[in-house]
């Protein structure tokens, strides 16, 4: 008989701390921790654009676009949108609770789990104004 391999599951404030001192980013969902890896160069363009996009139109607004190295808190879970805009004006450095858009550029590597889970903690945002998936050519 085989057994999985057990982990041991990591605080939110362990987590919270070691993304301050790692290299890579990880996401965290119910004390589990997953490593992200590099994305492709479509994937970065068509970020950056966006971005770029949100920032111009948001110029004289209360509102902040953040691109991929935020994270968006929900319930035990955080996540590495790739691009979030925020108009709560949150005291948090690290996270955002109250996003009202969150853009997720979709590539083959990622389409499964962004369409599904993360589609599915997104809608747990009250604020939230819009989620539309990218489509990437990766």
């Amino acid at each position: 008989m085989s057994f999985a391999k057990k982990y041991d599951l990591i605080s939110e404030q362990e987590y919270l701390n070691g993304e301050l001192l790692s290299e890579i980013r990880h996401e965290y969902i119910d004390g589990e921790v997953y490593a992200m890896v590099g994305a492709h160069k479509y994937h970065n363009l068509i970020t950056g654009e966006i971005f770029r996009i949100f920032a111009n139109h948001l110029l004289d607004k209360p509102c902040q676009p953040y691109a991929s190295d935020m994270k968006v808190k929900i319930d035990q879970k955080y996540f590495y949108p790739d691009v979030m805009v925020d108009c709560s004006n949150e005291e948090t450095d690290y996270f955002v609770e109250k996003p009202s858009i969150i853009v997720e550029v979709l590539s083959k590597s990622t389409r499964q789990r962004d369409k599904t889970y993360k589609r599915l903690a997104y809608f747990q945002i009250p604020t939230l104004k819009g989620n539309p998936p990218i489509n990437n050519r990766s």
